[in-house]
């Protein structure tokens, strides 16, 4: 309940105030999270069903959910800087044909203050360039085109690469896409935020996942050949080492 109670926080101290926050949750909150909620004095939509659904069709519903043209994401456990709505939707005002815009990401460990920022290209033809090889974007931290998002779909089930299918499928629909330079988001990163991209479970997922992309023709199949060799052996790796290999795409500030 802190970590929500700290994360409403930052939302409801954005410089450009939402309209409505849409609470998408998979399940039933318990009461206190309820609470928690409506103690914010947000605006809020809460949408939940009787039984557990899946990530993706979490994401899906809430995106159906929401009446504005932008939607900003925001992770139950990820604070927002007080300035993220006002830079996001200033560009995107200056940039209406963007389907994302997102931003760097600051990872905070569970012990210490340092940061480390998970950085991702700035340009639409650098994403272009990244996506077919990795996610190009920091998921918490986009901002959607609600029409652009639709128009392909919406978010499908893809459990642990839901977000990536998304912009695989936007980028073959000739969707323009950018990212922020500013870090305007920050995520508490610890052994379970590893443990969920490690193991066999992992790797399945991510097996499914390539071959569905070379099935529905968004990634050729000798590239996605090249990522089951290159890919999935990491997640066999002992936890540390796969941890210092992710670092390498992060870096200090």
């Amino acid at each position: 309940t802190a970590t929500l109670a700290e994360v409403l926080t930052s939302l409801a101290a954005q410089t450009w105030p939402a309209h409505c926050l849409v609470v998408s949750v998979d399940g039933l909150l318990p009461d206190q999270l309820h609470q928690v909620l409506l103690a914010s004095g947000i605006p809020l939509r809460i949408l939940e069903v009787p039984e557990w659904q899946g990530t993706g069709a979490v994401l899906a519903r809430g995106l159906l959910a929401c009446r504005s043209r932008w939607v900003l994401r925001a992770d139950a456990d990820d604070i927002s800087d007080p300035r993220r709505a006002e830079l996001q939707l200033g560009h995107l005002l200056q940039h209406p044909h963007l389907a994302v815009l997102g931003t760097q990401l600051g990872e905070r460990g569970a012990h210490g203050p340092s940061v480390v920022v998970r950085r991702v290209p700035l340009s639409s033809a650098a994403i272009r360039r990244l996506i077919c090889w990795r996610n190009p974007f920091n998921h918490p931290t986009v901002a959607l085109s609600r029409e652009a998002v639709l128009a392909v779909g919406n978010y499908c089930a893809c459990p642990a690469f839901e977000d990536w299918d998304l912009w695989l499928r936007l980028a073959a629909a000739g969707a323009s896409c950018a990212n922020l330079d500013q870090a305007l988001v920050t995520a508490a990163v610890g052994k379970a935020h590893l443990a969920r991209r490690h193991g066999l479970v992992y790797l399945r997922r991510e097996a499914r996942f390539l071959l569905r992309c070379a099935r529905e023709g968004l990634l050729p199949w000798p590239q996605v050949m090249v990522l089951l060799l290159l890919r999935l052996p990491l997640r066999l790796l002992p936890a540390g080492v796969l941890a210092a290999l992710m670092a390498c795409l992060r870096s200090h500030r």
